[in-house]
């Protein structure tokens, strides 16, 4: 029996993602999205986005 910490690839890992999704993937999918969001937000050079011009820039 090995010691080593599981590490993605691994089969205790690989049985997590297939019962579970890829948690790691989609946290780095929602961060990366709110990043963007926040970015946009945040900009002071653009005028704001109403709410459907700003759903739809999302679908981008």
């Amino acid at each position: 029996m090995s010691t080593h910490p599981s590490r993605p690839g691994s089969p205790i890992y690989d049985q997590l993602v297939e019962e579970h999704g890829d948690v790691i993937k989609e946290a780095r999918r929602l961060a990366e999205l709110t990043h963007r969001q926040a970015d946009r937000v945040l900009r002071w050079d653009t005028p704001s986005l109403g709410f459907a011009e700003w759903e739809d820039a999302e679908r981008t």
